[in-house]
């Protein structure tokens, strides 16, 4: 489309255009006579300024004649790359009444009209749709609960079966056994770990995901997560490291904030097969920052953005033994969000991965955020 097709709505159509072309030359012919008389009646008898002023208004007959020419000429190449841009856009019947000397604006008013009342007739049936998606995603909902629920009980009786036969209650289990049930174990645990993810991300969509935060120290809790995961470090030949203040006291829900820590250590630990894992936390103005950094396989940067989401599977994490569900970052990041912190990953594949997240020092800062503030 030219450069001037902006315009184009505001210019006369090509049938416009040829009576104002009519109109400059009736404007020349109705000039000169009326200066031929002038000339003639007043001033025949003064020679020089009679021509004089007949040079003069001759001139600016002419001026204005050409500049009305000129702009015409303009218009009439506006008008018709009006109608070759349109054209492609419109309907055979509509081309062919232009073709046929309809107006154009008529008969762009008119497509114009049909094409806005078939606009909001899309507009209603969408809203239906939308209403219809709505109803099916509840439906959806509450179906993931009921099957969340009622997988628990049974999970839970086979777990401890399986518990009970590896600990050799039943009798004497051989190394092949053990390993099977093992395996069987660890499983399980992936299952439920999907189904309590599956229940949380449904309150998060629903809006029923509370925290109930208090002054809770960081540290102390920090140091129970990695108590917890020691024996697994250990066992991989990884190093756990840490580096922590006695104490900092953050606005939080503490079991919400396990439930984070054990997300982004679990990660860690599940994609680093050598080397170390280090656990930090510092004051960073109003809020305290932790961190967890790895030594791992690390996260390609097309997938880096989108590490929070729904999901999404690592590009490095998709052939792993052990790729987890691709919702514990998503909840971490919610859960951060609704302390009014923030969280981030920075990563390099092959040279390990570190996410950070903020929380608040005190309840006075999440009134503060909520007035406005900005979290580091």
């Amino acid at each position: 489309m030219p450069p001037h097709s902006k315009k184009l709505f505001i210019v006369a159509s090509l049938d416009e255009v040829s009576v104002l072309r009519k109109f400059a030359i009736l404007f020349l012919i109705s000039s000169i006579i009326p200066m031929g008389l002038l000339y003639f009646v007043y001033l025949k008898k003064s020679t020089t300024i009679g021509n004089a002023a007949m040079m003069i208004m001759v001139t600016g007959v002419l001026v204005g004649y050409f500049s009305i020419r000129s702009l015409l000429s303009k218009a009439i190449s506006i008008a018709k790359d009006n109608r070759e841009a349109m054209e492609p856009l419109l309907s055979p019947e509509i081309v062919d009444e232009l073709n046929h000397g309809q107006n154009e604006l008529v008969v762009l008013n008119s497509t114009l009209s049909a094409v806005t009342k078939q606009l909001q007739n899309n507009i209603s049936e969408l809203k239906i749709k939308n209403e219809e998606l709505k109803v099916l995603d509840h439906l959806k909902d509450d179906f993931v609960n009921n099957i969340s629920h009622e997988f628990r009980l049974p999970l839970a009786i086979i777990q401890e079966s399986i518990r009970q036969v590896a600990e050799g209650m039943f009798g004497e289990v051989n190394d092949k056994q053990l390993k099977y049930c093992n395996m069987s174990l660890r499983n399980i645990d992936r299952l439920k770990a999907l189904i309590d993810n599956m229940l949380d991300i449904s309150k998060i969509k629903k809006g029923k995901f509370d925290v109930l935060k208090k002054d809770v120290d960081i540290v102390a809790i920090i140091k129970d997560v990695m108590f917890d995961f020691s024996l697994k470090m250990e066992k991989k030949g990884l190093a756990f490291q840490s580096d922590l203040p006695p104490a900092l006291g953050v606005w939080a829900d503490k079991d919400k904030i396990i439930q984070v820590l054990v997300n982004l250590v679990g990660n860690a630990y599940k994609f680093t097969e050598k080397g170390s894992i280090k656990i930090s936390a510092m004051e960073n103005g109003e809020f305290i920052e932790c961190r967890v950094a790895d030594s791992g396989i690390g996260i390609g940067p097309k997938d880096l953005p989108y590490l929070f989401s729904y999901f999404h599977q690592i590009g490095q994490w998709e052939n792993h033994q052990d790729k987890g569900t691709g919702l514990g970052l998503v909840i971490s990041k919610n859960i951060i969000d609704l302390h009014h912190g923030r969280i981030y990953a920075e990563s390099q594949v092959g040279s390990g991965t570190t996410i950070t997240f903020t929380l608040p020092k005190h309840s006075t800062i999440e009134e503060n955020t909520q007035q406005g503030g900005t979290t580091p």
